[in-house]
């Protein structure tokens, strides 16, 4: 019983039913009051008419008072109840009467209990209720008393008790039932919802709700909802197994090598230098495996929102002149010009070590796609509340058919190179996780030739007197501002 009580359409249903419980209740209470009092009204309007003809024709002789001859005393009514008039004395002496369905000394005892204004009451004689109205008549020597059963009147008033309240218990039941079978219409949709949501499973979730509601309906809303949220999931699951599948062959290309290297240096005796180029070539790959799983931890760590940069002041001149003057040898021998263009105005606040990593993956991507003799064009500039630093290269440029995947994880601009000619996919990714930890953002930006990579952080000025943070610019760092060309070596 309590378990059927938590369900929503039993816990929606009594409450329908009390609701109207509490409103029919009230309802019924309010008419009964409202025709008991026009029944008494009724009565109470018989008795004053007929006190008022009574008392009009009332003899008074020399002091005494009775009924005369010409006063039409009242028997009964037009309905057939009778009715007793009774005069009496200021000392409680009985006068005169008329009709006899009541004794006249109970009757003479109810004068004490008469208003000042002559307003009727009830009062029990004789083991029946009566209405009765007392009259003070003949200048206040006498008072006459009028009284006439109402046992009817109550039975009528009970009789319409008990009506309303057997028609507030039916409409009690046939309130309970049309609002169960309303409750179960209108979480029909939920239940539909519940049941689809329960059968579909991770391999499933291309399937959809696809309920039919009307236009603003709520229950439509959350199954619209319901299905965007499959969207996702599914866009979310594709995406995890895709990553998986690429994490894996990355990882697995590596070691594959590593192993044939292994295996075909164990064939026979080596010497002392075939055992060191081999050496060379598994450290080439460790170095390899070590950067790939460092890039999936720090991508995983951002996805868990656990990437956290650390708040530290940063001359950006300095940063980015320290970043290029570590690429120079490497572009000299690739025979490209690298340069830099910096604003000399202030700092920002943010990770160096991420953000190295950031413009690294920039620097590696641009040196690995601009063909010999190209330049490359490292600049930062402070536009209002933001810094943008910008990697600009005269290579091929972006493929438009993969502008739009370009910072997804594994994209590569060469899908045919070699685990040796390029990387595994995941430096512009890295990029723009670092970029959103710090605040900002990175985009690709339109040009004329090569790629444009703009990286927007949130500016923060910080005073020169600061400490540089560990790894800025040093001794041996490029001028600011400098123009670097690399010649063929």
């Amino acid at each position: 019983m309590r378990q059927r009580l938590r369900r929503t359409r039993v816990r929606l249903t009594l409450t329908y039913v009390a609701a109207f419980g509490v409103l029919a209740a009230l309802a019924g209470a309010g008419f009964w009051l409202v025709f008991a009092h026009f029944e008494y009204a009724t009565v109470d309007q018989a008795l004053t008419a007929q006190a008022r003809s009574i008392a009009s024709g009332l003899n008074v002789d020399n002091g005494a008072v009775n009924f005369g001859a010409d006063v039409p005393l009242p028997g009964e009514t037009t309905h057939g109840i009778a009715v007793t008039a009774l005069l009496v004395g200021p000392t409680g002496t009985i006068i005169d009467q008329s009709g006899g369905n009541l004794h006249p000394r109970p009757l003479a005892r109810v004068i004490d209990r008469a208003g000042p204004r002559g307003t009727p009451f009830s009062v029990t004689l004789a083991g029946h209720p009566n209405r009765v109205l007392v009259l003070r008549v003949a200048s206040g020597h006498a008072s006459l008393v009028l009284a006439r059963p109402i046992g009817e009147l109550q039975h009528t008033l009970a009789e319409t008790a008990l009506l309303l309240l057997a028609i507030g218990i039916g409409l009690l039941v046939s309130t309970a039932a049309l609002g169960y079978w309303v409750a179960g219409r209108a979480l029909r949709p939920v239940r539909v919802m519940a049941a689809t949501v329960r059968d579909i499973s991770e391999h499933d979730l291309g399937r959809r709700l696809g309920l039919d509601m009307p236009p603003g309906d709520e229950l439509g809303e959350l199954s619209a909802t319901f299905d965007a949220m499959l969207s996702r999931l599914e866009t979310a699951f594709d995406g995890l197994r895709r990553f998986t599948a690429d994490a894996a062959h990355e990882l697995r290309a590596p070691l594959t090598l590593m192993r044939s290297q292994l295996e075909v240096t164990l064939r026979r005796e080596r010497t002392p230098d075939e055992y060191q180029a081999s050496h060379r070539i598994l450290l080439t790959e460790l170095d390899r495996l070590s950067r790939t799983a460092e890039q999936l931890l720090l991508l995983a760590r951002a996805d868990a929102g656990a990437l956290h940069p650390r708040q530290l002041p940063l001359d950006v001149d300095d940063f980015v002149e320290e970043v290029v003057t570590r690429w120079l040898p490497l572009a000299q021998r690739q025979q490209l010009h690298l340069r830099t263009e910096v604003q000399p105005d202030g700092g920002l606040v943010g990770d160096p070590d991420l953000l190295r990593r950031c413009l690294d993956n920039l620097l590696d991507n641009a040196l690995r796609h601009t063909p010999a003799g190209g330049a490359i064009v490292v600049s930062a500039a402070h536009q209002g509340s933001w810094w943008t630093l910008a990697v600009d290269d005269s290579g091929p440029g972006i493929d438009p058919a993969l502008r739009a995947s370009v910072f997804d994880r594994f994209t590569r601009a060469d899908e045919a190179r070699t685990p040796t000619s390029g990387g595994a996919g995941l430096g512009l990714s890295l990029c723009r996780a670092i970029a959103a930890a710090h605040g900002g953002d990175i985009g690709l930006a339109a040009t004329d030739r090569g790629a444009r990579f703009v990286v927007r952080l949130p500016a923060r000025r910080t005073d020169r007197s600061h400490d540089r943070a560990p790894g800025a610019a040093g001794p041996g760092a490029l001028p600011r501002g400098s123009a670097r060309f690399m010649g063929h070596s």
